[in-house]
């Protein structure tokens, strides 16, 4: 064999060996994950459904009933809270759901139910670093507190917000302060959790604000103001305006990444966009295949699952920007905790 041929018959060998050896190895660091699970909900289906990540194989579905909205999960990852919305959306007819429903994440169970009438259409729902619960009542406009959520059969305070519609919110780490989008008054309204006789301060910033995120300091406030598509920052504080920027119109959320950059779900465009904390500017744009109602960004993680209008799950490496997967959900995907 001549020289050059040898050469390359080596080469062809040795990189057949490679390729032969690269799903071995693929297969071994695969073994070596540990299996995550997706818990989702599906408002329109009327439940929280469970898929295997990341080809999106259903596991089990634990049924709620109507409009199940907003979910946390406690730090260990053992119960999420889901809060009954009871309605398709904020206009339309009808009371509303007035529970919260506690699940069993390793079983796939209700385990319980949290009677909350007469108050009705609970939808943002978070936790502090403390591990108590928080639930914003939309048509009451009433934040409830519950210290252990695992066992609570009522609310341990009950803080009145003081807006007209108050839909979303945010809590800091340490409960001391909430802030919540009342979208029929167009204002942002800071509280303090624990005690009603603080004085709610309020800050009107347009339209009908929505998404709601915290900088990971805590002194900064972005809020969207979804019908103007217009994003703003405010003082955590005092809520005075420091900046705001216009989006690809409408826009229904905002997150802080890991790296304290903006990601924002822009209804109008289908896109999402990220954005500089600093400035608000769009440093970059990733095409959806549909709108995204949720973001969901595990802490700490680079990877996103965006809850899309075309009742599907896409998977978004933000780091890379792009999306590196996506799968099938039961009807109107939502908000999502990762296990």
């Amino acid at each position: 064999m001549p020289l050059i041929d040898r050469r390359q018959g080596l080469w062809s060998m040795a990189a057949l060996g490679l390729a032969s050896a690269l799903p071995l190895a693929w297969r071994r660091a695969q073994a070596a994950t540990p299996a995550r699970t997706l818990a989702v909900v599906e408002k329109g289906a009327g439940r929280v459904a469970f898929y295997a990540l990341p080809q999106g194989r259903l596991l089990g579905t634990v049924p709620l009933g109507p409009q199940p909205h907003e979910m946390v999960a406690d730090a260990g990852g053992a119960f999420a809270y889901v809060g009954g919305y009871g309605v398709k959306g904020w206009q339309y007819g009808g009371e509303g759901g007035h529970e919260l429903f506690v699940i069993d994440l390793a079983n796939r169970r209700l385990v319980r139910n949290i009677d909350l009438a007469p108050h009705c259409r609970w939808h943002g729902i978070r936790m502090d670093a403390k591990g108590r619960l928080y639930a914003l009542s939309e048509t009451d406009s009433l934040l409830a507190r519950f210290d252990r959520p695992q066992t609570a059969e009522h609310p341990d305070r009950m803080i009145p917000v003081g807006g007209a519609r108050s839909h979303y919110f945010v809590v800091t780490a340490d409960g001391g302060r909430a802030y919540a989008a009342d979208t029929m008054s167009g204002m942002v309204i800071m509280v303090d959790p624990d005690d009603a006789s603080f004085a709610p301060v309020k800050q009107h910033i347009g339209q009908a604000p929505e998404g709601l995120a915290l900088s990971p300091d805590e002194r900064t406030l972005y809020v969207i103001d979804r019908p103007a598509g217009m994003l703003h920052a405010l003082d955590a504080v005092t809520l005075r305006p420091r900046a705001r920027m216009a989006l690809r119109g409408e826009a229904v959320r905002v997150i802080v990444a890991s790296d304290g950059r903006l990601i924002v779900s822009n209804t109008a465009d289908k896109s999402l966009t990220r954005h500089s904390p600093a400035t608000l500017a769009e440093e970059a744009r990733l095409p959806l295949p549909a709108a995204a109602p949720g973001l969901n960004l595990p802490a700490g993680s680079t990877t996103l699952y965006a809850a899309l209008e075309d009742n599907r799950i896409a998977i978004v490496d933000l780091a890379g920007w792009r999306i590196i997967g996506d799968f099938a959900t039961g009807d109107a995907p939502d908000t999502a905790v990762l296990l």
